[in-house]
């Protein structure tokens, strides 16, 4: 019984030190900080070539832009030749209903301006990622409907895990939300937070593994003689 117990201590030990904690991701409420930490090689996208696919969705090189919900799409969601931080178009939608850019390829950086929120209610906006992540992206924010003029906001977010799509949720509802000025795509070196990492539990079974042989030596010479 106190072998079991202390191989099971050692085993424990392990599973504290071998297995990381996940990074949260970082987020950023400027376009100067985000681009900084991002470094080169982003996509940029300002939605001058983004055209409708079906009622609830829009393309744009590398990749879409849909909403889901009932209450304003297909409806209150589009293109918008009215409103535009940059070139002549952005992509809207109001909530209650969600909004997701989804990507043709893996990504762990994302920013875009946000225009318009806040103007019937306070709102608090999220972004929830395909890995799993959820960043705030607003919250409890108040502003007027002078879309990407007083009224501009910006998100990025870097994570240390790839996704491939990321969804917009508001807590208010018939907010219309504007969104331009986009840039996407690995942050840092080419190979920068989707490169391939040693899996914890394959750490976890050579370090347990060891543990448990050294635990039973140890034990013997440890264990009080028999009489």
């Amino acid at each position: 019984m106190p072998s079991c117990l202390f191989r099971l201590c050692l085993i424990l030990v392990v599973l504290a030190v071998v297995t990381p904690a996940q990074a949260l991701p970082t987020v950023f409420n400027t376009d100067a900080t985000f681009l900084a930490a991002a470094g080169g090689g982003l996509t940029s996208e300002g939605f001058e070539s983004a055209v409708p696919g079906t009622p609830t969705s829009i393309t744009f090189p590398g990749g879409t832009f849909s909403c889901t919900g009932s209450t304003y799409c297909p409806g209150f969601f589009g293109i918008s030749t009215m409103f535009h931080d940059t070139g002549s178009q952005s992509v809207y939608f109001a909530t209650p209903d969600t909004a997701t850019f989804t990507f043709g390829s893996p990504i762990n950086a994302f920013g875009v301006a946000i225009g318009g929120a806040g103007d019937v209610a306070p709102i608090t906006l999220t972004a929830g990622l395909s890995n799993g992540n959820a960043a705030p992206v607003l919250t409890n924010y108040t502003g007027p409907f002078t879309v990407f003029d007083t009224n501009r906001q910006y998100f990025g977010i870097i994570d240390t895990l790839p996704f491939t799509s990321l969804t917009f949720s508001g807590s208010n509802s018939g907010d219309g939300i504007f969104f331009d000025t986009m840039s996407f795509g690995t942050a840092g070196t080419a190979t920068d937070g989707l490169a391939p990492v040693p899996e914890p539990g394959t750490l976890l079974l050579f370090a347990s593994s060891g543990l448990l042989g050294f635990s039973s030596a140890a034990w013997k010479r440890w264990r009080p003689r028999q009489p």
